[in-house]
């Protein structure tokens, strides 16, 4: 729905960082025809670092009017790992998100359109040290019960998320960066590891509720809120911030702490240079 609606601007290309064509199943030919996918395994960095290299040599010369980065990956199994053997809700939600903004950035149009890295409320959300978020075994551990867990994990990755888009909207001052809440979104496949039963409900009934339940929003409503975001929005004045929907939110203490910040780009980044230089290492250069 969003690509639809990027597409209704004539002048607009899009670049969809994916596993295989399935993003371009039911769109209009026309429209196709502007979407080019690039392959890419979010829970593998050294896949993600290839898929930015292929992003710029398809460019030609041009820049990057805007960067959505909208991973949502969740997870109910018991300690999930990335193919880096990272949790895998950091490493998708949130370190393939930071690898891609550092590639990409000096490939963006100064005084463009921006960053909107899609979260969801982030009120269960709490901090921890992103060494611990990093190991499953570690991450959420307090947490009792699989899905209890699973829902932590990625609530935190989504913490995250709004904390680097302020870490990067002060790297950049000449670009517009924010951070973006859809809303509760039933009728997605987000909920395809519940039960059978919950799966269901969360499929097909809840979003016969959407006018009547609060905070829940429709999929139509919320990709026209985050198509906005990228191609209207005037967010010079505002970068950094969190938007729900359309409206500015302050966000939790924790994803405004300038030392948490700190610590966790240093430490993502960290791990991240270590991890490619790894795999180019046991590749043989």
């Amino acid at each position: 729905a969003v690509v639809d609606r990027v597409l209704a601007l004539p002048d607009w290309r899009i670049v969809l960082l994916a596993r295989g064509a399935k993003p371009l199943a039911g769109l209009a030919p026309a429209i196709a025809s502007r979407v080019d996918v690039v392959a890419a395994d979010l829970a593998d960095l050294r896949s993600v670092q290839r898929a930015c290299r292929d992003v710029r040599s398809s460019l030609g010369g041009d820049d990057i009017a805007a960067l959505a980065l909208n991973a949502g990956l969740q997870s109910w199994r018991k300690d999930p790992v990335s193919a880096d053997g990272f949790e895998l809700h950091f490493a998708v939600n949130h370190l393939a998100h930071v690898l891609i903004a550092d590639q990409l950035a000096p490939h963006m149009a100064r005084g463009g359109r921006p960053w909107a890295f899609c979260i969801v409320p982030i009120t269960r959300a709490r901090w921890q040290d992103p060494n611990e978020l990093a190991d499953a075994k570690l991450s959420q551990a307090r947490v009792r019960g699989d899905v209890n867990r699973g829902e932590a994990r990625y609530c935190a990755s989504k913490l995250c998320n709004v904390m680097v888009a302020r870490a990067f909207a002060e790297q950049y001052p000449d670009l517009a960066v924010a951070s973006f809440t859809p809303g509760v979104l039933p009728g997605t496949d987000i909920a395809r590891e519940r039960d059978i039963l919950q799966h269901l409900l969360w499929r097909w009934l809840l979003p016969l509720l959407v006018p009547v339940l609060p905070g829940v929003r429709s999929v139509s409503r919320s990709s026209g809120d985050l198509a906005w975001l990228i191609t209207e929005a005037q967010l010079e004045p505002v970068s950094g911030s969190f938007f729900d929907g359309r409206r500015p939110s302050p966000g939790s203490p924790d994803s405004q702490d300038k030392a948490k910040i700190s610590r966790l780009m240093d430490v993502s980044r960290r791990l991240i240079a270590q991890t490619l230089q790894e795999k180019r290492s046991a590749a043989g250069g």
